[in-house]
């Protein structure tokens, strides 16, 4: 699928435009919000994910 086509799909979606600037070259990126998710799910990962990182960093200092 193309650009064009993903963009026209998705355009009654939310949107978000963010620009970034990355070694002096500037970055436009278009963030549509079209999925679903489980917050709780998706939080609890991140939680244990970075609980488990920091737990076998200290473990190796």
């Amino acid at each position: 699928m193309s650009l064009t086509e993903l963009n026209e799909k998705y355009k009654e979606y939310p949107a978000v435009i963010r620009e970034y600037e990355i070694s002096g070259k500037k970055y436009r990126v278009h963030s549509h919000f079209v999925g679903t998710k489980d917050i709780d799910k998706v939080l609890h990962q991140i939680a244990l994910n970075r609980a488990i990182r920091e737990t076998l960093s200290a473990n190796v200092a």
